[in-house]
Parts: structure tokens; C-alpha cells; sequence
């Protein structure tokens, strides 16, 4: 262009023109020879676009509700003056259409909407484009693809999901909008078509969202009633299962924790009986040994095993025969004196004469004489004082007893009633001054019956009694944690392990410990088809079954741990020992094998590919269809059951359900026609 002359100036044009046509002075170029304008670098144009449309789409998202302010105000502007050209045009009154005043009237009274003081979207660029000059426009189409998805960002937010979620949620319905655009640029269609674009790409994403798979919706079927607490409870008790080394399954932590308010229990079991569920198999394999190990930590707690477990029931019974003799002892001393001053007295010959001639006193009173032990010690007294009168009543009292034992060789029932009868007369008369005894004796046998009634005979006929009468370790320990308890019973035991430690505090956690290892070891019995994965819940069942025998081991167990430091609480390791096995025996058994056989049935029972070949020449090739259905079913089925045996046996499982579950609750669809409103303000352009 150098070489044009001063005074010209440049035209171009796609084509040439006659010369004629130009005006004077100018002279015509080819638009080729003007030099065509660079082409943008399609990196450099989306690398660009992006960040803008991300800054665009936060300006449409701040003037969002200025924009719909707005809306509103020129909606009731037109209703106004539609009103009011209607008035004038019907009267003939004021301005007529199509007249300048009218113009003038529009322009004067438009704007007396609601107004409003929120600044749009407009006005926002605006006042960002005064500081950083115009926004980048995007050059190339890849450019503008950029520019949509940027915009398309601000709707990231609404709604859960992680980044792959959040990404898809943006750019698919960005994508479609700008297709969309693109198809319909240029026309009046394109705004809307934008729009139904960003509305069609978030419903789109939504709808894949809620479908979840088969797996998650069999989970979500069967536990998605069960509470935020619910979970919190199934969480713990599977971390506590994890903790002594007995891990739980997803299911049976959850049926545990909510008293089996779900189905996931028929999920297990039907996964469990699937080929495919090796990793389960393995876990079940493995539980006998864990839980023997569980349960041998849990009573190390207690006391070490005993290596002599037969001297314990003897030790515990002289512990507690001991223990019996002192309150007797007790009771004894705290009556002697009112029995030594009573039996100072001496009844008159009158008043004794029909106690001398009963003769089951005469014959308890000559073995009292002749005693060598107790003989001399009433040697001085004479019969008739009230000390012999009560010695003799005692071996009265003792003979009737021993006769009528029928186990007793001189069993006679009515020998016994004559000495028992005889020694509650005898001490009816010595104890009644109006029969010539005395009311000290009377006072003195009161009080040692009260005594004994309140203090000795609730330990002889209690679980202490039952100790002290056991003849080994095995009616010891029957006797501390019996079978079949009495209800409200625990302060007894509690009592009776309370005065055992008192009397031998080394045979009180051993003995415990026996009776627990000795049950657990008949509970955990093995089967005949190899270890019995149900032993655990059966322990459970046997040594705290009923709410008596729970609150039973809860207090012997309390009784022994008094002194201990927290940290070492037998209560607390086998209450958690418990928890942990009866969430086992909520696996439910197999059952009938039928539908597991039919699984296996298929998985050896098909046709090798010549075989059919063959079939389907006969068939017409419909069993080629058909085999390639039933491979298909099959292929899903295992696929899922395996998933959910992976998920059940997972250390986390209880989490994964609880995530899933919680995937239900979500409102995708809603959630994309809130997506799509607020990045309608970037589809509109």
C-alpha cells in the first residue's frame, strides 16, 4: 500500500468493481491484497474463554435476582400501560396510538413497576468492565464451548457429589446448551434452544445419577428406613468387633444395632450361598478361631486360667462353708450373755418333772453326760438348770433331724417327730416364767432366731449356701452363674462373690473364669460338618440368654472388679465380648439349597461352544439367543454378588451402606431444575 499516491484512501471488497463506482479519490484493492485477518490459536481462544466464562457466569449469578427484580418491574410496566392505552384508545382521552405524544406518554410513564434497587447482570459487567475493559469473547467454536462450560460452572455447587460428579453436572449440560446455540444461531430459537439444552443436559445427568445399580438398590431397599442414630450404634459395634479381632459383617453389625429392623440379613444370606462369594466363605471360615481368641482375651480380663481347675470348687466351698461359720460365730457372741444369765436358772423340781419324763430327753441327756467333749463342760450344772435344759434340746433337735432323713439308715419319721416335739415343749417351758422358766432364756432365743432368720439363713439357703455345698468345681460353678436363676437375684451373688473374695480372694476370678471358659467351650463346640461359626451367639445365649442372667453376670462381675483400674474392667471387656458374638448370630443359616444349587447348576452345566453349535442348528439358532440371555443374566448375577460380598466383608462396610442409603435421600432431579434456573442467565445470551 505504500505506493498509492497522497490523497487516496483504500476501499476492499470481496469482489472487484468497476472503477466508476468508486467514489473520487479513492481507488480499489482486493480484500486479498488488504491482508486478511490472523486466525486465533484454538488453545489460546479456549484457554482464554474459560476463565471468562467462569468470570461471566459469577457476574449472571450475583445480577440473578436484580435480573428477576427487573423482570417483574417491566412485566407490571407493560400490564399498566397496556391498561392505560386501552382506556384512552376506548374514551378517546389522551394520547392515540400511533401518535408522538403517545411515544412521549410511553417513555414518561414507563417505569412505574416496582422498580427496584438491585443491580442486574447488566449493570454488574458494566461496572466490572470500567476496571478490567471489555470481557474476552471467545474467537473460535471450541473458544465458545470453553466460554458455556465456564458459565456453566456457577451451578457446580448445588447439590452433593465429588469432583467427577460436579465435572459431569457442568460440562454435559454445557455441552448440550452450546449445541444446541450453535444449531440455532442467528435465529430468534436460539436463546430458548440454549435454555431447553441446559435444561435437557441437567435432567440428563440427574437421571443418571438416580439410577443407581443393582447392588445399591438392593441395599437401599433393605436398610433405607434405618436412622442417623441407628448407624451411629452400627458403626461402633462393628469398630469394637474389629478391636477384638472378631470382625462383623456390614449386615450383622446393622441387624445388631437396630434389633434386626432391616433385611440385609436375607441379603447376606442369599450372597453367601452365591459362587461367587469366596470373600465371605473366607471371613466365615475364619470366625471360630477369632472367636475363640475373642472370648479367651475377654476372661484373661478376670483372672488367668487356672492350671488346677478341680481344686477350685473345693476351695470356694470351704471359702464359703467359712464365711457361713463366722456369721453364726457372730451371732452366737452377740447372744452369749443373755444365754449365760439365763442359764443360771434352775426350774423346780415341780415345773422340770414334765420335761424328765419325756423320754427323748432322758435319752439326749445321758449322751450329754457321757460325752467326752461336752460332758464336762456341763458337769456342775444339774439337769434342771436351764444351760442342760438347752444342750439337751439341741441334740433333741439334731436326732430328729437325722431320723428323718430317709437316707439315714435309721431313718424312722416318727422317732423324729418325738425328739423334735420334745425339745420345742422343753423350751417352751424353760422360757416361760408362768411355767417356771425364765424370761432371759426367752429374750436370748428371740434374738438368735431373729438373727439367724436376717443374717445366717438367707447365706445358708442362698447361692453362698449352694457354694459351701458343692463337692466340686462343676457345682461351683453352677452355683455362681446358675442356668436357671432366680429372678432378682443378683444382690445375692453379688453378696456371695463379695464374702468369698473376703474369706480367699484368689479362688473368686479364677472360679468365675472357669464357669465362663467352661461354658463358652461347650457352646463353641465343633460340628460334625467342621467349626461351628454359631458358637459364639450360643454363648451369648447361654450364659446371658435371658435379662435375669444378664443382670446375674453383670453383678458377679462388678463384685470382682471393685479395686480395679478402670482400664482393666472385666465387665466392660466381656459385656462388649457379648454384644460383639450376638451380632454374629445374626447371620442367617443357609437354609433350602435349592435356588444355590440351580446357581451352580448353570455356572457347570453349559455347553461347550461346539456342542452349542450343534444346538443351535437343530433350534434354528434360538438357542443361541437364549444362551447368550442366560450367559448375560448369569454374568450380571455374579458380578453383583460379588460386589455385595466385597461390601459386606469390607472393614467399613457399616459406611459404605450408610453412603449408599444415603445417596437415596438425595433430590437429583430437583436439584438440576435449580442447576439449570441459575445457569439459565448464561444460556440466554
Amino acid at each position: 500500500m505504500d505506493d498509492l499516491p497522497a490523497g487516496f484512501r483504500v476501499v476492499t471488497r470481496s469482489q472487484p468493481a468497476p472503477a466508476d463506482d468508486l467514489p473520487p479519490g479513492f481507488r480499489f484493492v482486493p480484500a486479498a491484497a488488504a491482508g486478511a485477518p490472523e486466525q486465533p490459536s484454538v488453545a489460546v481462544d479456549v484457554a482464554k474463554a474459560l476463565p471468562t466464562g467462569a468470570a461471566k457466569g459469577a457476574i449472571g449469578l450475583a445480577g440473578l435476582p436484580g435480573d428477576v427484580q427487573h423482570m417483574g418491574s417491566s412485566l407490571v410496566d407493560d400490564i399498566m400501560l397496556g391498561i392505560g392505552h386501552k382506556v384512552m384508545d376506548w374514551t378517546g382521552l389522551g394520547p392515540q396510538a400511533g401518535t408522538p405524544e403517545r411515544a412521549n406518554f410511553d417513555r414518561m410513564y414507563r417505569g412505574i413497576g416496582s422498580g427496584g434497587g438491585l443491580p442486574g447482570s447488566g449493570a454488574i459487567r458494566q461496572g466490572v468492565e470500567t476496571v478490567t475493559g471489555p470481557l474476552y469473547e471467545p474467537k473460535t467454536t471450541a473458544g465458545q464451548y470453553a466460554q458455556t462450560v465456564g458459565e456453566f460452572a456457577t451451578g457446580a455447587a448445588i447439590g452433593p457429589g465429588g469432583l467427577a460428579r460436579k465435572a459431569a453436572e457442568t460440562v454435559i449440560p454445557a455441552v448440550v446448551s452450546e449445541t444446541a446455540g450453535q444449531l440455532a444461531k442467528g435465529s430468534k430459537a436460539e436463546p430458548v434452544a440454549r435454555l431447553a439444552g441446559a435444561l435437557a443436559g441437567n435432567l440428563g445427568t440427574a437421571a443418571v445419577a438416580a439410577r443407581t445399580d443393582a447392588p445399591a438398590r438392593a441395599i437401599g431397599t433393605t436398610a433405607g428406613r434405618l436412622t442417623p442414630e441407628q448407624f451411629n450404634r452400627a458403626e461402633a459395634l462393628a469398630e469394637t468387633g474389629r478391636r477384638l479381632g472378631i470382625p462383623l459383617t456390614g449386615p450383622e453389625a446393622i441387624q445388631q444395632a437396630t434389633g434386626g429392623a432391616t433385611k440385609l440379613a436375607d441379603v447376606q444370606r442369599f450372597v453367601e450361598g452365591s459362587p461367587q462369594s469366596v470373600v465371605l466363605a473366607e471371613m466365615m471360615a475364619a470366625r471360630p478361631g477369632q472367636m475363640r481368641a475373642g472370648a479367651d482375651a475377654a476372661f484373661d480380663t478376670i483372672a488367668p486360667q487356672s492350671l488346677q481347675p478341680s481344686t477350685l470348687g473345693p476351695r470356694a466351698a470351704a471359702a464359703a462353708q467359712g464365711a457361713i461359720d463366722d456369721v453364726r460365730a457372730g451371732i452366737n457372741r452377740a447372744t452369749r450373755p443373755a444365754y449365760d444369765e439365763a442359764g443360771r436358772h434352775v426350774l423346780d423340781r415341780a415345773d422340770f418333772e414334765p420335761i424328765a419324763a419325756d423320754p427323748a430327753f432322758q435319752a439326749s441327756l445321758r449322751r450329754l453326760r457321757s460325752d467326752e467333749v461336752l460332758g464336762p463342760a456341763y458337769a456342775g450344772q444339774p439337769d434342771n438348770s436351764v444351760a442342760v435344759i438347752d444342750a439337751v434340746t439341741k441334740d433333741m433337735r439334731d436326732r430328729g433331724v437325722a431320723l428323718g432323713n430317709r437316707a439315714n439308715p435309721g431313718f424312722s419319721s416318727q422317732a423324729a417327730g418325738l425328739y423334735e416335739g420334745g425339745a420345742a415343749e422343753a423350751r417352751a417351758i424353760a422360757r416361760d416364767p408362768s411355767r417356771g422358766g425364765v424370761q432371759a432364756y426367752d429374750d436370748a432365743l428371740t434374738a438368735q432366731a431373729q438373727a439367724r432368720r436376717q443374717n445366717l439363713e438367707p447365706l445358708e439357703q442362698g447361692p453362698l449356701g449352694a457354694i459351701a455345698g458343692a463337692s466340686d468345681t462343676s457345682a461351683a460353678t453352677a452355683a455362681v452363674l446358675p442356668r436357671r436363676p432366680q429372678v432378682g437375684g443378683e444382690g445375692e451373688l453379688a453378696d456371695a462373690i463379695t464374702r468369698l473374695a473376703a474369706r480367699d480372694p484368689d479362688v473368686v476370678g479364677p472360679l468365675i473364669r472357669q464357669a465362663l471358659a467352661n461354658q463358652a467351650d461347650a457352646s463353641m463346640t465343633r460340628l460334625v460338618g467342621g467349626e461351628a461359626q454359631g458358637g459364639g451367639a450360643r454363648f451369648a445365649k447361654d450364659v446371658a440368654g435371658t435379662e435375669q442372667q444378664g443382670r446375674n453376670l453383670d453383678a458377679v462381675l462388678a463384685a470382682i472388679e471393685r479395686g480395679r483400674a478402670p482400664s482393666a474392667s472385666p465387665r466392660k471387656a466381656v459385656s462388649e465380648l457379648l454384644d460383639v458374638l450376638r451380632a454374629t448370630g445374626t447371620r442367617k443359616p443357609q437354609g433350602s439349597p435349592t435356588d444355590f444349587n440351580a446357581q451352580y447348576r448353570a455356572e457347570i452345566g453349559g455347553e461347550t461352544l461346539p456342542q452349542q453349535g450343534l444346538t443351535a442348528l437343530r433350534t434354528g439358532g434360538r438357542s443361541m439367543l437364549a444362551n447368550a440371555g442366560d450367559a448375560a443374566r448369569r454374568a450380571y448375577l455374579g458380578r453383583n454378588n460379588a460386589t455385595l460380598a466385597d461390601l459386606f466383608a469390607a472393614p467399613d462396610s457399616v459406611q459404605q451402606i450408610r453412603s449408599i442409603v444415603a445417596q437415596r435421600a438425595q433430590t437429583p432431579v430437583a436439584d438440576a431444575v435449580l442447576r439449570a434456573a441459575v445457569q439459565g442467565q448464561a444460556a440466554r445470551r
